[in-house]
């Protein structure tokens, strides 16, 4: 395993430091990682190609076929996190508060899915990108649902019709959420990679395939692990097989 001081882990740092610079060194910033450095920030709904024309499907009959299984959620927002948690897909795009969480999807899934292409980290300045669309703030889910209603806004674009992706910040309501420390961007129907229309507002940073291994070990010197980061019986089963030695 690479060394965490070798000149690599310590170039990729100081350009993740770049990229936050360029932002203007916001006070809020939020983080997302990619295994391939290929992919671009699109939520799973919009790189359907019917996505947006079966979206109310997928709502509804989700919220109709869950009441048995999951507590009722009052919130139209909670429905839609649930059916991020669970697969089901959405306009919304995962964030984390936390640089190692982003890092851990990144590494981990680079090596595990990835190995010999670069990875990346996406740096997010969520207050800028909500100033493009007309919003002062960050959005907190629900209680700030009356006024930015999902079905209101997305489905029927009242009050307004959103320009751009909108950074919200959701109450956690299962663990992995927390342990994630995570957050969301609401994308609106254009297909446009974010990083592409808003550079004011994303940075994305490579982090090269000869630094994963330092990553690694930087991971597993933060406790940041496949439990740590999905603190289920999915994760702990996940967790286990991996250092079993099996």
């Amino acid at each position: 395993m690479e060394d965490i001081t070798s000149p690599s882990w310590i170039s990729f740092l100081q350009a993740v430091k770049e990229a936050k610079e360029a932002l203007g060194n916001p006070e809020v910033l939020w983080y997302r990682g990619h295994a391939n450095s290929d992919y671009y920030l699109l939520p799973s709904l919009l790189r359907s190609k019917n996505g947006l024309a079966r979206e109310r499907y997928l709502f509804t009959s989700f919220r109709k076929l869950s009441d048995r299984i999951l507590k009722r959620r009052e919130s139209e927002w909670e429905t839609l996190f649930d059916m991020q948690h669970y697969g089901v897909s959405t306009r919304l795009l995962d964030w984390s508060e936390t640089f190692g969480i982003a890092l851990f999807f990144a590494a981990t899934y680079n090596k595990a899915s990835h190995s010999g292409t670069d990875a990346a980290i996406y740096l997010l300045d969520p207050i800028e990108l909500n100033e493009i669309s007309g919003v002062h703030s960050i959005f907190r889910i629900p209680e700030d649902e009356h006024r930015f209603s999902y079905t209101k806004i997305y489905w029927e674009h009242t009050p307004f019709s959103p320009s751009a992706p909108i950074a919200i910040e959701p109450i956690f309501i299962n663990d992995r959420m927390l342990a994630q420390r995570g957050m969301f961007t609401v994308h609106n129907d254009k297909r446009d990679p974010i990083e592409k229309l808003y550079p004011s507002a994303v940075k994305k940073v490579i982090l090269p395939s000869s630094t994963v291994p330092a990553a690694l070990e930087f991971l597993e010197l933060s406790n940041l692990n496949i439990f740590s980061v999905f603190p289920d019986l999915a994760g702990l089963a996940d967790y286990l097989m991996r250092t079993s030695g099996l």
